[in-house]
């Protein structure tokens, strides 16, 4: 067995704060992104009409919020 020295680059008191500000950045970017895709999708499919594109975004929004907020759990 090894010990555990304090310089070995471990802290365990920072247990839930494993995501990085680019990772999070990443995923909120991503969510967005996928949001106003499947949003101008759907908008392309039924009509000209802006509405699914907002409601993608929102969506796509509120996806990466819960996926940050896995990540951080």
């Amino acid at each position: 067995m090894t010990s555990r020295t304090p310089d070995d680059g471990r802290d365990d008191d920072k247990k839930g704060s494993s995501a990085s500000a680019e990772s999070v950045a990443f995923l909120l970017l991503g969510g967005v992104a996928v949001g106003l895709g499947v949003g101008a999708g759907i908008d392309w499919l039924v009509g000209p009409r802006p509405l699914w594109t907002v409601v993608g975004v929102f969506a796509g929004f509120g996806l990466a919020l819960y996926a940050i907020y896995l990540e951080t759990k």
